[in-house]
């Protein structure tokens, strides 16, 4: 049950049987590079010396791998590709899966910060193939995660989304790796769905596993991914504490880039904040690293924020420079938001050059950009697949509305030219708004309707893991601030298998309907419930004693054998176990569920149909 448990809660990605970093040294090997990649380009050419003369290809492209690795971590992308390439000839001599796979996926993420999404989708794909081969389970879903990784984004969520809903269903893995990498794509995919609650849960616990588990490097990236969480919700002081964690920490191994990466961030939080000096000084900085690097995507975010604020500054012939500049970058990369991003500043120009017929064509194609991304987004397989994942309510985005009237302002600027140029604004004007609005509309019909279901078993209409677990976390949260007090019930059905067994499943499936609607009946209005999964089912109690919870064991119990269910036995007894546990102050969520099971498990183990109270931690004992 613990197991169960735990594979649930971290989304099936923790404690498998697979092998992990004892019998793969080079995972180590990796993390090592990841905290000092300096140390490791100089061990890493020793051993490319050493195999080099012994002939011994196979570890000779290893070494080639954990090179090109260490390079990346140290910001000297302009010698990756180059070792990759030496890497992969020797591990096609040798025959190498292994090696083949490693090299073929930092190629992946090489392309992927270049924007070269085409030669990305091949590496992604041969290193799938040759993970394949290797017969190497962590390896497959390292390069599954980067494939789903260069869906993403080339705009292709739906598929993005299906990969990991796979590896969700049927891989697992104990590397913290993968659980760093798996959490942070989905979360960056809720993120852009405007799920911003779960996106940075998922964000969250990446950051937690490189802090407490992976070297400085993976830290950086999950700091900086955090810090992005953060501003796109508009939680500025956090972003930017954690921008500057990621500036320290990518200054504490040398990598240029990723400092490049924070500074650049940090820029676009000063300009939100009106400091354009300090901003365009901290872009100046990053620039000439992005372009060393190859680095075109941020280099095009670079100057857009660069143009946005010239524009702020009203310095039009500066800014017009650099939007030529980035309009001929931009258009060799293969990114919506981009090109949506670049027309609506385009827009801004001329109009403030008062050139409003140009500023509203400018402004149409941004927004002809701005519904094909949302209109991706808001793919039908996309959302059904979120809903498998267990997504949960969130607003939708006002940046539509925005765009309204935005709008609406061009058209008034737009009357005072000419009555020609004014009914022609009005018909193209009430065109675009109508179909923002319609879009809208449906965005946020669509959201409401699979958020309802994300939160709802789907048997039993009770709510779901995800929703009970929400209300306890939220609970505990008042606990530590002393504004109540918090107990976790834990029910698991008695020999619930010989009711499936002896009567069939649609047997047991009544009596799980049976218990859901008993327990809405019976618990308080303050309180929560939910399944978990299978039999087991939480139940969140405020201000409950024990006495409380041996009258809602009792009330439940009675209650679920007061009316016979179809295809039970008349005589037939339905029973169930509880755990229940009181949280304290220093509880998680974990923890308390930690309790609560294993008094729940003594309850199985005495005789059950009982009710086992677990004792306080010691630190609360008298």
């Amino acid at each position: 049950m613990k197991l169960t448990f735990r594979a649930l809660i971290i989304l099936s990605f923790l404690l498998s049987s697979l092998p992990g970093l004892a019998s793969e040294p080079w995972q180590q090997w990796r993390i090592d590079a990841s905290s000092d990649p300096d140390k490791w380009l100089e061990t890493s050419q020793q051993w490319i010396e050493t195999y080099d003369s012994q002939r011994d290809f196979s570890k000779l492209a290893m070494a080639y791998a954990l090179r090109a690795e260490a390079l990346r971590y140290s910001g000297n992308e302009d010698q990756v590709q180059s070792t990759i390439e030496e890497g992969l000839r020797f591990a096609n001599i040798a025959d190498d899966p292994v090696a083949t796979a490693l090299l073929r996926i930092n190629q992946g993420w090489y392309f992927l910060q270049r924007g070269i999404l085409n030669r990305a989708a091949a590496s992604a794909s041969y290193a799938v193939e040759a993970a394949k081969t290797s017969g190497n389970s962590n390896l497959f879903i390292e390069a599954e995660i980067l494939e789903a990784q260069v869906f993403h984004d080339s705009g292709d969520v739906a598929r993005a989304l299906e990969i990991l809903e796979s590896l969700e269903a049927e891989q697992r893995s104990d590397l913290p790796r993968l659980q760093l990498e798996f959490h942070s794509l989905i979360g960056a995919i809720y993120l852009d769905v405007g799920a911003t609650g779960i996106a940075l849960e998922h964000i969250r616990d990446a950051y937690e596993i490189a802090r407490d588990a992976l070297g400085a490097w993976d830290r950086s990236v999950a700091e900086y991914n955090l810090a992005r969480a953060y501003a796109r919700t508009g939680e500025l002081s956090q972003a930017r504490e954690f921008f500057e964690q990621a500036l320290q920490t990518s200054r504490s191994i040398n990598d240029g880039l990723g400092v490049a990466y924070a500074q650049m961030r940090l820029a676009e939080i000063e300009h939100q904040q009106g400091n354009n000096d300090i901003a365009l000084t901290l872009l100046d900085k990053t620039l000439p690293d992005f372009r060393d690097a190859a680095a075109h995507p941020m280099e095009a975010q670079s100057l857009l924020l660069k143009a946005e604020i010239l524009l702020a500054e009203a310095r039009l012939a500066s800014a017009k420079d650099v939007i030529d500049t980035t309009q001929s970058l931009i258009n060799t990369l293969q990114d919506v938001t981009l090109k949506q991003r670049l027309y609506e500043i385009i827009s801004d120009y001329h109009q403030q050059q008062g050139n409003d017929r140009q500023a509203l064509e400018a402004y149409k194609t941004s927004v002809d950009y701005l519904l094909q991304e949302q209109a991706a987004l808001q793919n039908k397989q996309i959302q059904e697949i979120m809903v498998r994942l267990e997504i949960r309510e969130q607003e939708a985005t006002n940046e539509l509305l925005q765009k309204e009237n935005q709008l609406q302002q061009l058209q008034l600027q737009e009357q005072q030219t000419s009555n020609y140029l004014m009914l022609w604004l009005l018909f193209s004007g009430a065109a675009i708004v109508l179909l923002i609005s319609y879009f809208l509309y449906q965005q946020m019909r669509s959201r409401r309707r699979y958020a309802e279901l994300a939160l709802k078993d789907d048997l039993t209409g009770a709510p779901n893991r995800r929703a009970v677990v929400r209300h306890c976390k939220l609970g505990l949260e008042q606990v530590r601030q002393n504004k109540a007090a918090l107990a976790l019930a834990i029910i698991d059905f008695d020999y619930f298998k010989q009711v499936n067994d002896s009567f069939g499943h649609d047997v047991g499936d009544a009596v799980l309907k049976r218990f859901a609607d008993v327990t809405q009946q019976c618990l308080r209005r303050q309180d929560h419930f939910g399944r978990m999964g299978g039999e087991e089912w939480l139940l969140v109690l405020f201000d409950a004693s024990e006495n409380d919870a041996e009258l809602i064991f009792s009330r439940i119990l009675n209650r679920m054998n007061e009316v016979e269910i179809k295809g039970l036995p008349r005589d037939y007894r339905v029973t169930f176990s509880m755990g229940f546990a009181e949280a304290t102050a220093d509880d998680t969520f974990e923890r308390l569920y930690k309790r609560a099971d294993d008094v729940l498990y003594a309850a199985k183990e005495r005789g059950r149909q009982r009710l086992q109270i677990a004792p306080l931690p010691p630190a609360q004992n008298g």
